[in-house]
């Protein structure tokens, strides 16, 4: 079918399309589909699967709708798709009459309708086309062969040496197959649409050199090296160059060291991206001096903490926690967590896990600037936590060097039981007198030693908008024990010195991994008998149990806590996770769990005695007055209602 121009495309342009497989588009693939985009044309990129980052005014679209092929090929030396894209050109060029440009083209100019002949000379010393660029007239007779050919099941490529189609043809009369993918490399390609062009005579309407490809392969380093700026500019300046190759396989390699992936700020194209602010290169000059700063400042090995120092210290802070330090029979049972700017919730989260009779909280921060350091500085005066900064070390992300420094911390050392879970995760018990205490007991009575426990997605339940109160009362929509994506686990168990430690549940250290020395035996949320070794971080269907316990997962919570979320990242530092799509898929309100809601009333008097405490109510105070500010902010951004819009909430909800 022919695809229509949009409302927005300047007449008299042609009309593009491309492939992009799956997934989000690199900054090279932003910049060619921006380029045209900026330039007035319909552009179309096709995809089999999903393109989070497709820059606006661009179009996705089913790739089914060209080529009903799911099965990519690829070519068997080189791993690319390459040759997927080289019969879905041909195809859609074909039967949409849209003008195929790779997804490293940037365009330069509008590309006019009127020159009808999109297909250029790729060399000066040789007589090849290049198909980075390729369109022709509807019913053209060379893109007609090129598309049958490489259709055809078991052709032989008659632009192949004679030795190479001899040993073709012998491998088909022996009852093989022949597959596209196992031919040279460039076979299915630029020599292809020569071939078909030579063969049919539209190599008279193809254009010079240096129209589409003004930068040969040969000399692709102009581009990038700061030194060949000028002799770059002189070429691709000449007066009808339309546009410019950035050959991406070599691009990636190029740029893969350099500072954010990016080609270097006064190459060509490092000023090209520049000056249409593609590339925010003021902010990787100063995240590149801020990291080497960091890099020298931090050290190889983490800082020791001084066990005895650090647990007298504890007992002491202990000695102020309203109603007593918590004990249990099973000795010390550790709760880890990790925080970036989790302000409004700290309180409650505390005060809960308190409740459930952890006698230890070790919380690990991470650069926040809301009001949680405070706030949990204030509960470890009362002996209630102990808090760890989580600053840079040996380049690794957060959640990684947090793990490192919870395995050497003496809370971790002492444990007796352990369990790491987030911020925006409960721990609700269902057996005994809902204690952990009583979750530990089902757990030594199968004598096992740890229990993966399985997340309950909780959604929005249609709150629109922030509310000042706590989590476990404000939602109690959640999603059925079916919601396959959401069996992740996080796990209660036991330390021994042949583990080690992770977010989801601990490993066997690598060398176990290979012998039957350690086993492990655990259970499931419902007291079932698992194999330690073969659980995953998350359950297949029908694993999970959850007549004992389950993890309380508010990942997504209010629309506008979504927002802010999604403007503060993980400790993952994975800003991109949290898109629309996410909160689509894991805004869960298909039934109603009050499990922990039940336990409000009790974690609301725990906090009121909290706040009693100076120090506590000053962090409070804090933390309301710096996310009220920053909730403002984000109401009054422009775009506030669209993104609402996007995650579905289209008015106002029942609490407004």
């Amino acid at each position: 079918m022919t695809s229509k121009p949009t409302d927005t495309t300047k007449a008299g342009l042609a009309p593009i399309g491309s492939l992009w497989i799956d997934g989000p588009l690199s900054w090279l693939e932003i910049a060619s589909v921006r380029s045209f985009v900026e330039l007035g044309h319909d552009y179309v990129l096709y995809s089999y699967g999903s393109v989070p980052n497709l820059p606006q005014g661009a179009q996705l679209r089913d790739a089914r709708e060209v080529w009903a092929n799911d099965d990519i090929i690829t070519h068997a030396k080189a791993g690319s798709p390459a040759i997927h894209a080289d019969v879905f050109r041909a195809i859609m060029v074909r039967d949409t009459g849209r003008v195929w440009v790779d997804t490293d083209i940037i365009a330069l100019k509008p590309f006019p309708a009127d020159l009808q002949w999109f297909i250029g000379h790729e060399r000066d010393d040789k007589l090849l086309l290049g198909n980075a660029v390729m369109g022709a007239p509807r019913g053209s007779e060379t893109i007609r062969l090129l598309a049958d050919f490489l259709t055809t099941p078991n052709a032989i490529p008659p632009w192949l040496p004679q030795g190479q189609r001899k040993r073709m043809q012998a491998t088909l009369d022996a009852g093989q197959t022949l597959n596209l993918g196992d031919l040279p490399w460039g076979a299915t390609g630029p020599i292809a649409l020569t071939h078909f062009a030579s063969q049919t005579g539209d190599l008279a309407h193809a254009q010079p050199t240096h129209v589409f490809f003004p930068i040969s392969f040969q000399d692709r380093k102009l581009l990038t090296e700061n030194a060949s700026l000028d002799r770059a500019t002189q070429l691709i300046g000449q007066d009808d160059v339309l546009c410019v190759h950035l050959y991406s396989r070599w691009m990636r390699k190029y740029t893969k060291g350099m500072r954010g992936g990016v080609p270097a700020r006064r190459s060509w194209i490092g000023a090209w991206l520049d000056q249409r602010q593609q590339v925010d290169y003021d902010a990787l000059e100063q995240k590149t001096q801020v990291k080497a700063a960091q890099q020298e400042r931090s050290k190889d090995k983490l800082d020791r903490i001084d066990p005895v120092a650090f647990l007298t210290d504890l007992e002491e802070r202990k000695a102020h926690i309203p109603g007593g330090a918590n004990s249990s029979p099973y000795g010390h049972v550790m709760l880890t967590t990790m925080a970036k700017d989790e302000g409004p919730y700290i309180l409650e989260w505390v005060a809960y896990h308190h409740l459930l009779g952890f006698t230890d909280i070790l919380v690990l921060t991470n650069d926040c600037t809301d009001g949680t350091d405070e706030m949990l500085d204030a509960l470890a005066a009362l002996g209630l936590v102990s808090r760890l900064d989580n600053g840079p070390w040996r380049d690794k992300p957060p959640q990684s060097r947090g793990i490192a420094r919870v395995g050497g911390h003496p809370l971790f050392t002492r444990a007796d039981w352990h369990m790491l879970i987030d911020l925006d995760e409960f721990l609700q018990i269902k057996t005994g007198d809902g204690s952990v205490n009583a979750l530990i007991d089902q757990i030594v009575a199968k004598k096992a030693t740890a229990m993966p426990v399985a997340w309950r997605f909780f959604g929005s339940g249609g709150n629109r908008l922030y509310r000042d109160e706590p989590v476990v009362s404000r939602f109690t929509a959640a999603a059925t024990d079916q919601f396959v994506k959401g069996h992740g686990v996080k796990t209660i168990y036991r330390p021994e010195p042949f583990m080690k430690l992770a977010i989801h549940r601990p490993h066997l250290k690598p060398k176990f991994l290979k012998t039957d020395e350690k086993q492990l035996r655990w259970v499931n949320g419902s007291g079932q008998i698992l194999d330690g070794r073969k659980v995953a971080w998350k359950y297949k269907q029908g694993q999970a149990g959850y007549d004992l316990a389950q993890v309380n997962h508010y990942g997504v919570k209010s629309g506008e806590e979504y927002l802010m979320r999604r403007l503060r990242g993980d400790v993952l530092n994975n800003h991109s996770k949290y898109d629309a799509e996410y909160f689509r898929t894991f805004d869960r309100n298909d039934i109603t769990d009050t499990g922990a809601a039940d336990l409000a009333d009790k974690v609301a008097k725990f906090c009121t005695r909290l706040l009693r405490d100076k120090g506590v109510k000053q962090a409070q105070a804090l933390i309301r007055e710096r996310y009220a500010a920053k909730l403002a902010r984000l109401r009054a951004s422009d775009g506030y209602d669209d993104q609402l819009a996007e995650l579905g909430f289209a008015g106002p909800d029942a609490g407004e």
